[in-house]
């Protein structure tokens, strides 16, 4: 297993927005979180990628996360050059940025101040695919997408179980079905 969630809650303040959550996902599967604003999707992909701990609970993961957040985090001042060339450096990887770019249509030397949101998040694809996680936990990745963007989108992630898992919380249930293997209803806690 490449995550295993056991009986998790998380609690800020007096507030439960998650309890006693269990789940496991394996390399090759993808799994939609689907539920309302406020229900606790983008809590769990933290707790998933171990940016916050549990209030109660356990996760394991094996392998490494990467956690695309909505919007994705980018330096304004940077070209998408310079995000995939620091994040491979960063991360001790290697790949062909100049493919990535080309792929997803983004201009290299642009800085990322005078990209719109699709193009933000054509970037956080093109990192992914390069980066190549063994955990992708995706926020809302079809959000500010155009056609041609969730195109992309749906290679992506096919290309994703072919040696990762897939986490991806999404609002889509349309996407949800066209790509999850199951999905997980998150209510009110």
């Amino acid at each position: 297993m490449l995550l295993r969630l056991e009986a998790v809650s998380k609690r800020f303040g007096r507030d439960w927005v998650l309890r006693d959550l269990s789940l496991a996902l394996k390399r090759g599967e993808v799994v939609a979180l689907l539920g309302p604003n406020g229900s606790g999707k983008t809590t769990l992909l933290r707790l998933m990628a171990g940016l916050i701990r549990p209030t109660r609970g356990r996760v394991e993961r094996r392998g490494r996360p990467l956690f695309l957040p909505n919007p994705p985090a980018f330096h304004r001042h940077l070209t998408a050059r310079e995000h995939l060339l620091f994040d491979l450096g960063f991360h001790g990887a290697q790949g062909d940025w100049e493919a990535a770019l080309a792929r997803f249509a983004l201009p290299p030397d642009l800085p990322l101040a005078a990209f719109s949101s699709g193009m933000k998040k054509r970037l956080a694809l093109a990192r992914l695919l390069l980066l190549r996680p063994d955990l992708w936990l995706l926020d809302e990745p079809e959000t500010a997408l155009d056609q041609e963007g969730r195109r992309l989108l749906l290679e992506v992630l096919e290309e994703a179980r072919k040696g990762a898992g897939v986490v991806l919380a999404t609002h889509d249930r349309a996407l949800a079905e066209a790509v999850a293997d199951r999905a997980v209803w998150l209510g009110a806690a």
